[in-house]
């Protein structure tokens, strides 16, 4: 979508800029015969999202591309995208609270203390991801920090006995700290044959999730406790499950700061899609695996063509759709194993830890097919109609 914005511009401004994107820098060539300029090479990490700013620069580059702008407004676009700032913050530490709160009910929080208890700890996360992100800390000791803090509510929460085996006080505060935009756009990269830019947006993810899954696995430890492998699932009723979806769609939009008048998309789609996914797992039978798979396929269907008409990344609005699908608890459950054989594991941890690493992957690689077969087949329809 980056690289159709900038062939816009071009066909607005006469131009003739190519852009090459990589994960730590963007290359810009200019192939105007009038004036051709060196490659030009801009550092541009994407380790953080600000839809505000995706927003105001589509919206300027649409008049570009439909002639009705011109330098100007691209210049005003500009100094409007850089003065972008985060959401406010009690806006978001109650996203927070209201994310973690719902996925604890999505994965079988019966205890209404559990799921407060869950509320509170991620909006002590957030809070303490914000005072870390003024001191300069990077995402990687942001993650960790709320993620231990996580842990060591939900270790306290074991000894006073308000936890069940599921460990959602520690796992649904953690669950929000996962880099879903990026696993999912590196998976697609990786379909679009981008290799080098998705193995980066994968690696990335992957670290997040490592210091995620170790901070939560070191508090449990304190507290004598883990995340027991394969623990048994409980039952959530078809109408609390897709509100409980609708909330937590709703929620993490504001994380990466899209815009509130947007939100609306993420939150109908995504109800109707868990909706979908508890219908085909509870009456159909089919598995964890096949279930996320025909969500997103049906998120892909829906919101391709309206993130193409708004000109937004579709992985913004596509995420926030899905995020209760994402697999984080299978990806804490398998380090919170593996990290535990080295001080008297057995071989049930380290082969649940197994199962879960598999279920997860499996979950991603069927969420980025779901996702992006829609995506794809759209593209091409809108190839050969303006052809």
């Amino acid at each position: 979508m980056t690289l159709a914005a900038v062939e816009r511009m071009n066909r607005g401004l006469g131009t003739g800029f190519e852009l090459v994107p990589a994960w730590t820098a963007v290359t810009v060539t200019d192939h105007a015969v009038a004036n051709p300029s060196p490659a030009r090479i801009a550092p541009a990490a994407p380790t953080g999202i600000s839809m505000r700013a995706v927003a105001v620069l589509m919206r300027t580059v649409d008049m570009l591309g439909e002639n009705t702008g011109g330098r100007s407004d691209l210049i005003a676009a500009l100094s409007s995208a850089r003065e972008a700032r985060p959401a406010n913050l009690w806006i978001f530490l109650l996203a927070c609270a209201t994310g973690a709160g719902s996925l604890a009910i999505i994965f079988g929080a019966h205890d209404a203390t559990a799921v407060f208890l869950a509320a509170g700890s991620a909006a002590l996360g957030g809070a303490i991801r914000r005072l870390l992100s003024r001191l300069h800390i990077g995402p990687i000791g942001q993650v960790f920090v709320a993620a231990f803090v996580a842990g060591i509510i939900g270790g306290l929460a074991v000894h006073a006995d308000l936890s069940s085996s599921l460990r959602l006080i520690a796992v649904c505060p953690a669950m929000i700290l996962v880099p879903g935009p990026h696993i999912l756009n590196g998976a697609l990269d990786l379909l679009a044959l981008r290799i080098p830019l998705g193995f980066a947006r994968l690696g990335y993810a992957a670290l997040l999730l490592l210091s995620i899954g170790t901070g939560l696995a070191i508090a449990l430890a304190l507290f004598g406790t883990n995340l027991p492998t394969d623990p048994t699932g409980r039952a959530v009723p078809l109408g609390l499950d897709v509100v409980a979806a609708a909330i937590a769609a709703g929620s993490y939009p504001v994380y990466f700061s899209m815009p509130y008048r947007l939100i609306a998309w993420p939150v109908i789609v995504g109800a109707v899609a868990h909706g979908l996914r508890w219908w085909a797992m509870s009456l159909w039978g089919m598995n964890v695996v096949v279930g996320a798979f025909i969500a997103c396929l049906l998120v892909g269907s829906v919101l391709a063509p309206i993130a193409h008409r708004l000109h937004i990344p579709f992985a913004g609005i596509g995420f926030a759709a899905v995020v209760s699908l994402v697999p984080g608890v299978f990806v804490f459950r398998a380090i919170d194993a593996l990290d535990s054989l080295p001080f008297g594991g057995t071989d049930h941890q380290l082969l649940g830890g197994i199962s879960d690493g598999t279920t997860a992957l499996l979950i991603v690689m069927a969420m980025a097919v779901g996702l992006a077969v829609p995506m794809h087949l759209y593209g091409q329809l809108g190839q050969k109609a303006r052809t």
